[in-house]
């Protein structure tokens, strides 16, 4: 066999080994992630740092499950905003509204999330995987966190993230 014979073997044999790693990477399911509400209970809260916090969670966790465990997360749809806006705590207290917003993007599940800062030392992640089909809560989730650096805050998102696809991989399964 020549150079070039072998160098056709060697691309077919690297196009059908990357195609059966296509099949074990496919779509885990399509996830909505609203963005995070603020649940601030401190005596004399940081609004401006909490905010600032707050508002990176959805990207964050929007990331890892896409990235890390491959769902698709699309973006909200701007009704998302529209709800959130009626209020702290408006979605999180209404699953079925938010299955309604996960619906309109063609979403399974939606994550609806917000920081609980209950202290100055710790603050937790409280997230609902709600399904779209039913409305109802399929699944809470809490992590803490300690402390307010960046590194912590994304490791409470990377074990958020795995609570929430392990979650999902169970219900599916039923």
């Amino acid at each position: 066999m020549t150079f070039s014979g072998k160098f056709q073997s060697a691309r077919l044999i690297v196009a059908i080994i990357m195609a059966l790693g296509c099949g074990a990477h496919a779509s885990a399911g399509t996830v909505a992630v609203l963005e995070f509400g603020l649940h601030d209970l401190t005596l004399n809260p940081d609004v401006k740092a909490e905010t600032e916090r707050t508002a990176l969670l959805r990207g964050l966790l929007a990331d890892r499950l896409s990235g890390t465990h491959n769902h698709n997360v699309p973006d909200n749809p701007e009704r998302a905003a529209i709800e959130a806006a009626k209020g702290q705590g408006y979605l999180f207290d209404r699953p079925r509204i938010a299955a309604e917003i996960g619906k309109d993007v063609g979403a399974d599940w939606v994550v609806n999330g917000r920081l609980h800062k209950a202290s100055f030392l710790f603050v937790y992640l409280k997230a609902q995987l709600i399904n779209t089909n039913t409305g109802a809560v399929a699944s809470d989730f809490v992590v803490e966190i300690k402390g307010h650096q960046k590194k912590l805050t994304a490791k409470g998102i990377e074990a958020l993230a795995l609570q929430i696809h392990d979650a999902i991989e169970q219900l599916e399964s039923k």
